[in-house]
């Protein structure tokens, strides 16, 4: 949005206007940036805070994209370039974009998550602004970031983001019908009511829905992951056993670790690194957003509850297998169709792709929990190992994957066609 009221407090620090030309042009006329390090800390801190928090993937996903967008629109105030995401602002020449970087980051999870903010986001804040020298750049970026984090709250209000939705599961159980695999309340029910970050609604991509029960592919997906997802299956490979266990390690603390990794490794300014964050969170918010939507609507079940119930379905191709394991320790606590691993994945591969300007990725994932880092040359790479990886964990079956990663893919094409352009 474009900004169109400011407070007389900043009035000094901050003016209105279009973060185009002029803003593009003080950019260039400074030195080259040093490679970030403001961005990569406030993303760890970020990540730190609500995994302290126990928060959910869903919303860890809309808390990254938060704040990459609102450290993302202060960079772009101050240096320019590129068009905003939401707040449009033109910051005072030479402000500091690091500072700004802190102060919107601060604020942001400070508003989202307050009970972490003594113990981990006012240390951080203190620490990272205490590597920047006192003085009217760093007041003006202080300002600039604040600034940018409030009205982002203001317009974010009232998105619908934890806004708590029942979901009441039949009883008795219908076949094919989700019932949930936990006793705490089922993940993301909010996220088909949630405004999108660039989506026209969460269902604009909505899928056609699950296999019939009666079908020749219900039978193949069930049969699939029967087999291969077992905790005892044979013909599982141990590469196979591993990339399952790697896959399932916490979705969004691990995706920001390899995001944070590339930034350091391609040694990317405050600019671009900031573009590159704001660019895959927002691709990864609206993606799970669609992808719940999906979820919800149509609420199929998941193979633990299949296959043990197998012989309810109707199918004669299905034989049940009421002591059946999967290979992963716990099934996500959300409807199976589609795989929300695939719809976010894959997209945010084509992210990163398309930043660097190849296919060519050569990306590597770090492990969480010592399994071992694992690297994709390409995002066909990515996308083969982390879609097979869930059916192979026992917990999706392939129409499911193959659906969700056609979400991502529509996902990240509309997002990156509308935004982070350069500046006319």
């Amino acid at each position: 949005m474009r900004v169109g009221l400011i407070t007389a407090a900043l009035c000094a620090a901050i003016t209105i206007g279009v973060g185009g030309p002029a803003a593009a042009s003080r950019a260039h006329a400074r030195s080259a940036l040093a490679p970030d390090t403001y961005v990569n800390y406030w993303d760890g801190v970020a990540n730190q805070g609500f995994t302290a928090a126990s928060t959910s993937p869903p919303d860890g996903s809309v808390i990254s994209a938060y704040v990459s967008i609102a450290f993302y629109d202060s960079v772009m105030a101050i240096e320019g370039g590129y068009e905003p995401f939401a707040v449009d602002v033109d910051a005072p020449q030479g402000a500091s974009p690091e500072a700004a970087v802190a102060a919107a980051a601060h604020a942001i999870l400070v508003h989202y998550l307050p009970a972490q903010q003594a113990t981990i986001f006012d240390p951080a804040y203190q620490q990272s602004l205490g590597t920047i020298p006192d003085g009217l750049a760093k007041e003006d970026g202080v300002a600039t970031g604040e600034f940018v984090a409030r009205v982002l709250i203001r317009e974010r209000a009232d998105d619908g983001f934890r806004v708590p939705v029942a979901y009441t599961p039949p009883d008795p159980p219908i076949p094919g019908v989700w019932i949930p695999t936990a006793p705490t309340p089922p993940l993301g029910s909010y996220m088909p009511n949630m405004t999108p970050f660039s989506l026209r609604r969460p269902s604009q991509f909505r899928p056609g829905g699950p296999p019939p029960l009666s079908s020749r592919r219900w039978a193949r997906d069930y049969n699939e992951v029967k087999e291969i997802g077992s905790r005892t299956s044979t013909t599982r490979t141990p590469e196979q056993t591993l990339a399952a266990r790697f896959w399932g390690e916490a979705p969004i603390q691990q995706a920001h670790g390899s995001y944070r990794k590339l930034i350091t490794e391609h040694g990317l300014d405050i600019t671009d690194a900031s573009r590159f964050m704001a660019m895959t969170t927002v691709v990864a918010a609206d993606a799970l957003i669609a992808c719940f939507d999906a979820k919800y609507h149509y609420a199929f079940w998941r193979p633990i509850t299949a296959i043990r119930a197998g012989d309810t379905d109707g199918n004669p191709d299905t034989a049940a297998d009421p002591s059946w394991l999967h290979l992963l320790p716990a099934t996500p606590n959300h409807p199976e169709y589609p795989s929300a691993h695939s719809c976010l994945t894959p997209a945010t591969g084509l992210v990163i792709a398309r930043f660097l300007g190849t296919r060519e990725i050569d990306f590597t994932i770090p492990s969480l929990t010592g399994l071992g880092d694992r690297h994709y040359d390409t995002v066909g790479d990515l996308e083969y190992e982390v879609t097979n990886a869930r059916i192979w964990g026992g917990i999706h079956y392939r129409t499911s994957v193959e659906v969700g990663t056609e979400i991502g893919k529509k996902v990240e094409r509309q997002v990156l066609a509308h935004h982070f352009h350069r500046s006319r």
